[in-house]
This record gives C-alpha cells, sequence and structure tokens, in this order.
C-alpha cells in the first residue's frame, strides 16, 4: 500500500512538474510570442523610418535634380542669348556685321561648288539720315531705324539675309537670284523707303542709295564682296541718290580717290593749307566797292590751287567742312580787324557761303554763334550766305536758327536763287537782307531780255519785304547796265573784280617806307 502511495506520489510530482514544464513552456511561448509582436513592431517602426528616409532623400534628390535642369535651362538660355547679342542688331534685331559676314563665306564656298547658283549684295545706305538724327534727336532717329528695318524686311524673302553693320547702313545678301530679279528688289526696296515716316508727330522723308556686288569666282572673303558693294553705293550717292548701281571694277579706284582725298582734307586743316579769295561786290549805280564774298582755295601740295568744287562735296559728307567753316569765320575775323585800320575798307564788309548743318543741327548753331562772340569784329559787318538746299529737310528748325542768327547781329544772303524752282516764301517769311541771283540765271540775260521783267519783279518785292538784289556772275558791261535799268543794286563777277588775294595795305605801305 505504501508502495502505491509511493508511486501516486510520485506521479503527481511527474504532473506538477510536466505542469510546471508546460507552465514555463507557455511562459516561454508568451515571451516569444510577445518577443516577436516586439521585433514586428520593430520592424514596422524601422520600415516606415526607412521609407521617411528614402522618401525624403528621393524628394531632397528630385528638387536637386530639378533644379539642376533648371540652372541648365537658364545656362543654354543665356548663352542661346550670348549668341543672338553676338550675331544681331540690338536696336534692329537684325543680324550684325559678324552673322552676315559669316553667311557670305559660307555663300562664298558654295558658289566655288555650285556655279550656276550666283548670289548677291546689297548695300544700303539711308540718304540724310544725320540730318534727322541730329535735327530730332537720337531717340527719333531710333524710331527711325526700326522702322526702316520693318519695311526692308518686307521686302526680302525669307532665305534672303537682312543685317544692319551700324549707323544707317543695311545690306542684304540675295540667295541664287539673277541680275534683273536683283534689279526688282532694289526697285522695291527704293520705292519702300522713299513712303512718309509719321514718327512722334513728325512726318520724315527719306530714300536710300544701293550699291550691288554680283558675286563671281573671284571673291575670297565677305570684306571684298561688302567693299565693292559699299564702293557702288558711293557711286549711287554721287549720281544723285534714291537710286541702284551695279559695281564695276573702276569704281574701286575712285573710291581710293575719295578716301585719299579725305585724309588729305584732314592734314590740309592741320597744316592750315586753305586760303581765302576775295572778290568785290559793287553798288551798281555808283560802281563803288561794298564789300567782297570770301571764296575758299585749299592749296594743294601736289594739285595746286583747288576751288571748293574739287573738295567741297566730300568734306559736307564727311563732317569735315565744318570744322574748314569755323576756320573762315575767323580767318574773316582777322581781315576785318585789318581793315578797321584802312580808310577804304573800314566799314566794308564780307560775305561767307555756309553749310546748312548750321541751320539743323542745334549744336553746330551753338558753336558758330558762341565763335562769332568771340571774335572782335562788329557782327553786322559779316554776312552769312546759305543755298535753298538748307532749308529742303526741317525748314522750320532752319527759320528758327536764322532768326538767331539775326538777333547776334550778322546780315543774312539767301545764294543762288533762281537756280532752280526758287520759292518766293524764301523772299517774305525768311529774315534775308539779301538775294543773291544764281549766276547761271544771270547768263541767260545776255540773250534773253524776258528775265529782266523777273528781276524787275523781284527788285519791287524787295522795297516791300526789306531786301537787296546782289546779282552773281556778271560777265560784261551789257549785262551790268541791264542789270542796273531794272532795279538790281549790288553786283559782282569777273567783269567786276576777279576774286584775288587780299594785301593788308598798312603793312605793304609800312614796308615800303622802311625800305
Amino acid at each position: 500500500m505504501e508502495l502505491r502511495v509511493n508511486k501516486q506520489l510520485g506521479k503527481s510530482e511527474e504532473l506538477t512538474q510536466i505542469n510546471l514544464l508546460l507552465h514555463e513552456l507557455q511562459l516561454v511561448k508568451m515571451q516569444l510570442n510577445q518577443e516577436k509582436e516586439k521585433r514586428k513592431v520593430l520592424k514596422h517602426e524601422h520600415r516606415v523610418e526607412l521609407e521617411t528616409l528614402v522618401a525624403e532623400r528621393t524628394e531632397e534628390l528630385q528638387a536637386a535634380n530639378l533644379n539642376l535642369r533648371m540652372q541648365m535651362a537658364e545656362k543654354h538660355k543665356a548663352e542661346q542669348q550670348l549668341y543672338f547679342d553676338a550675331h544681331h542688331d540690338a536696336l534692329t534685331k537684325l543680324p550684325n556685321r559678324a552673322m552676315f559676314s559669316d553667311r557670305v563665306n559660307y555663300a562664298i564656298r558654295h558658289l566655288k561648288r555650285h556655279p550656276n547658283q550666283p548670289f548677291s549684295v546689297l548695300f544700303i545706305d539711308l540718304d540724310r539720315f544725320k540730318v534727322i538724327n541730329d535735327t530730332l534727336g537720337h531717340h527719333v532717329g531710333d524710331l527711325f531705324l526700326v522702322e526702316i528695318a520693318e519695311r526692308l524686311r518686307a521686302c526680302v524673302r525669307e532665305n534672303d539675309v537682312l543685317a544692319r553693320l551700324g549707323g544707317d547702313e543695311f545690306v542684304v545678301l540675295l540667295d541664287a537670284l539673277k541680275s534683273h530679279d536683283t534689279e526688282e528688289v532694289a526697285s522695291r526696296i527704293i520705292s519702300t523707303i522713299e513712303q512718309p515716316y509719321i514718327l512722334e508727330s513728325n512726318t520724315l522723308y527719306s530714300s536710300a542709295s544701293i550699291g550691288i556686288a554680283l558675286c563671281s569666282g573671284h571673291y575670297k572673303n565677305s570684306d571684298e564682296i561688302l567693299r565693292d558693294a559699299d564702293a557702288a553705293m558711293y557711286q549711287a550717292k554721287s549720281l544723285g541718290r534714291g537710286r541702284y548701281v551695279f559695281f564695276d571694277e573702276s569704281m574701286r579706284d575712285k573710291l581710293i580717290a575719295i578716301m585719299t582725298l579725305e585724309q588729305e582734307l584732314r592734314i590740309a586743316i592741320e597744316k592750315q593749307q586753305f586760303s581765302l579769295y576775295y572778290q568785290k561786290i559793287s553798288d551798281l549805280n555808283s560802281s563803288k566797292a561794298l564789300g567782297f564774298e570770301a571764296f575758299l582755295r585749299w592749296n594743294h601740295p601736289t594739285k595746286g590751287l583747288l576751288t571748293p568744287s574739287k573738295f567741297l562735296y566730300l568734306a559736307e559728307e564727311t563732317g569735315i567742312i565744318l570744322a574748314i567753316e569755323s576756320w573762315v569765320v575767323e580767318e574773316v575775323s582777322r581781315q576785318l580787324l585789318l581793315w578797321n585800320k584802312d580808310v577804304d575798307y573800314q566799314h566794308a564788309f564780307i560775305a561767307i557761303n555756309l553749310s546748312g548743318r548750321h541751320l539743323t543741327q542745334a549744336n553746330q548753331l551753338n558753336k558758330l554763334i558762341k565763335l562769332i562772340k568771340k571774335q572782335a569784329f562788329e557782327p553786322q559787318r559779316l554776312i552769312i550766305e546759305f543755298n535753298e538746299s538748307a532749308f529742303s529737310q526741317n525748314a522750320e528748325v532752319a527759320l528758327k536758327s536764322l532768326r538767331k542768327l539775326k538777333q547776334l547781329g550778322v546780315k543774312l544772303a539767301l545764294d543762288d536763287y533762281a537756280s532752280g524752282a526758287s520759292s518766293f516764301n524764301f523772299l517774305h517769311s525768311y529774315p534775308f537782307e539779301f538775294i543773291k541771283l544764281d549766276r547761271a540765271f544771270i547768263s541767260t540775260l545776255k540773250h534773253n531780255d524776258k528775265n529782266l521783267s523777273l528781276v524787275n519783279a523781284l527788285h519791287v518785292l524787295g522795297e516791300q519785304f526789306g531786301y537787296r538784289l546782289v546779282a552773281e556772275g556778271i560777265e560784261s558791261e551789257e549785262v551790268m547796265q541791264k542789270l542796273h535799268s531794272v532795279g538790281c543794286d549790288f553786283g559782282q563777277g569777273y567783269h567786276i573784280s576777279r576774286p584775288k588775294k587780299l594785301v593788308d595795305k598798312l603793312a605793304s605801305e609800312k614796308g615800303k617806307n622802311c625800305a
């Protein structure tokens, strides 16, 4: 029994141990489950944290990538703008000289491979643009150039190259066009440019001179063909502007001669190679000399004594005329001061002919007024002559300038009246004290008395409007008497006196006395 009891106790202990083991297993299992859950939570937290980090990093990378793309786009845009600026004119947005030269060089290379595909270059220069720019200001001048560019665009094809070289110079590369087609384009451009311009309440007019160079195989680069088109353009200007001219070889020699003459003119100013010759202006009633007109002469070192017809056109075109005329005013002032001590000429006047630039360019007018004020002679002894072309561009501005000169005290004269379609408006609306009849008109009086009635009518009008008539180019006693008979007041010409250099009479007499 005791054995049975012991067995039962043994089983009970085994069961207790088993239960303990089961309980421990259960605890372990619970711990494992808890650990598993904990790990699961940690794993989830780590995954979320990792995903967050990945998302943040991805976002940073995307932002950096976007920023890089934007920077690259801005750099590309800046490079494009730099290229555009380097190859286009800032004002008109047309291609500039660099791009045009590049396209012409390509066209020259293309022509060597395809001789049956010729091209031509048009060199366009606007006539009288400087007058517009100087008179109305650079702002209106810029607006004018932009309008010109738009009109030129409408005259050429899309595959042609239109460029602005600078200032008022434009060029066109006409691709694969024959000479008659090129003429048609040039005519269209001239016609378009001649149409009026309305800019800030100003109605402006211009014209274009065009030089055309047809490309041939002997051209090596763009500079050569531009040089020849430029030479043809100068020829068009010299023929009267508002036209086109095709280049030929003789023009190159003329252009070189013009460039040489310009250099020589600048040297002439520096070395004072100019002199004045004076022609007597007489009272036709008494034959008494009232004054003189000063004529410019150039003592050229190799060509001898040159009259203005040989160089004045170039001096006017290049602006050198202004420096020359400043010298003329100073030289005339010196002569008038010398005459103050001469009984015969102490009341004589001197007439000089000046460029119309002084009337249409405010800065030049101010310089002229300042220069005259600086001189020591009486202003009323100076007569300033202008011809009608001085009023062709901006008559209103020119008239105001004349009145300023009048207030200064100088006398004013209209030169070369009746040389063409002269306006009666000059006789009553402008403050001229002298109207000078053109020598070509005076020459007709030798064989045609009909024009004498016109001289008489001008004399009668002069009494009413306050001007006196001066006849230029009197070559004979007969013509002088005819003019006197119809009331012409004064005259000059070879019959009265040839232009000559004046000798300082007082200095000459002192020299004789010393001798």
